[in-house]
């Protein structure tokens, strides 16, 4: 019994496999102004990266699984343009709701452009039009 356990034991640590590479989502500002990304995370801390029109910035990393998808701890995002328009990300109710047509950096698989394991969502003059 005991050499049966041992040996079920030896066999699932030797058939791990490499689960991949993790993932870097990037914001890639097209527009013509500055802006300050502002995460906001559930327990009330935040961070905060500035972004210069037409520079592109790693903001997260995923590990697999890949079960939160970009920004998974955060429950909004905030972009600030430097003529004082704001614009607001929240999470959808579930990662269904995520499509081609609802642009939203919560959305792990929608609306990133992914090229060698950098996911990047672009920010640009449609974006900036929907800003207040």
């Amino acid at each position: 019994m005991y050499k049966l356990l041992i040996l079920l034991i030896a066999f699932q640590l030797t058939s791990c496999t490499d689960q991949g590479e993790s993932k870097q989502y990037a914001f890639k500002n097209s527009t013509n102004y500055n802006m300050e990304v502002i995460l906001y995370e559930r327990f009330g801390t935040n961070d905060s990266f500035s972004i210069k029109s037409a520079e592109t910035k790693v903001l997260d990393q995923d590990e697999p699984p890949y079960d939160d998808g970009p920004f998974g701890v955060f429950d909004s995002l905030k972009l600030f343009f430097e003529d004082s328009k704001k614009l607001t990300y929240i999470p959808l109710r579930s990662k269904d709701d995520c499509s081609d047509s609802i642009k939203n950096p919560f959305c792990p698989y929608s609306n990133y452009n992914c090229l060698d394991n950098i996911c990047t969502f672009e920010v640009d003059s449609i974006e900036y039009q929907k800003a207040r």
